[in-house]
């Protein structure tokens, strides 16, 4: 069995998520960018109907999770795609916010935003524990955003796979960005729906599930209005087998379109 072991400002991190979780039987409420078009009762409810262990390793992420070491090198490529900070950045369906916070330490002004009221109170024990002051979440709908011509740099980290409609996401991207902006995306890619975990996601938790390969995200932004593409291979595993990562390795190179971070320029 893994065990983690945490500093103890993690710890009391921890027990104040906890705490909150208990109470009355839900987290806090914040202040919303817009009422949610579409109620997906799952995605709001997720954190609460994972329990509270798991729901403290979402808050670690990705210091908490076994495959740290993949998810530091996956966000070490994500952030070299986006222009160098100073900047103000919009971070899209950010969760318990280790994304934002990422950001945020690197120096952009950052804007958090998730759907589910449970996932942005943990992102505010993140950013409570952090001390960082350029950092804000709302709860609010990504299919349904308000800004106009404000952000620098947009980011969907893992999370345009749990929309409805990836057009209006990337429309309200667009809309947000500043002119020259960039939209920065890391989504699974074709097969995603048929992995056991997340058919196991959709059974016990109701979530939204899709594949969402770059093909498909560089159709919805040149339809949103985006100027320019660019479609990025994944760094490589290095743990798999040689054969396996030698797959991987040219499958990167001769159809990208299968699985990648996507930049739109717009």
């Amino acid at each position: 069995m893994l065990q983690l072991f945490f500093s103890p400002q993690m710890a009391r991190a921890y027990r104040d998520a906890a705490r909150i979780f208990r109470a009355k039987g839900r987290l806090a409420v914040f202040p919303k960018t817009r009422q949610s078009k579409v109620p997906r009762q799952g995605e709001i409810e997720y954190l609460k109907s994972i329990g509270p262990d798991r729901a403290r390793h979402a808050l670690g992420k990705p210091f908490s999770d076994a495959a740290c070491g993949a998810y530091l090198t996956e966000v070490g490529a994500f952030i070299s795609l986006l222009p160098p900070p100073p900047r103000r950045l919009l971070d899209l369906g950010c969760g318990t916010g280790w994304t934002s916070v990422f950001f945020a330490r690197m120096g952009y002004d950052v804007t958090g935003i998730d759907l589910a009221p449970d996932m942005i109170a943990a992102a505010e024990v993140n950013k409570r524990q952090h001390g960082l002051d350029n950092l804000s979440f709302l709860v609010g709908d990504f299919e349904d955003l308000n800004y106009e011509n404000e952000f620098d740099c947009v980011t969907i980290y893992d999370a345009l796979h749990h929309s409805e409609n990836e057009l209006s996401v990337l429309q309200g991207a667009y809309r947000a960005l500043k002119s020259g902006g960039c939209c920065v995306t890391s989504e699974p890619g074709r097969g995603h729906v048929k992995n056991p975990i997340t058919k196991n996601a959709v059974a016990e938790h109701n979530v939204t599930e899709r594949d969402m390969p770059p093909a498909t995200i560089v159709a919805a932004g040149r339809a949103a209005g985006f100027a320019s593409f660019k479609v990025y291979p994944r760094p490589v595993d290095i743990r798999r087998d040689r054969l396996r990562l030698l797959k991987l390795l040219i499958e990167s190179i001769v159809a990208p379109n299968r699985n990648g971070y996507v930049v739109l320029t717009k």
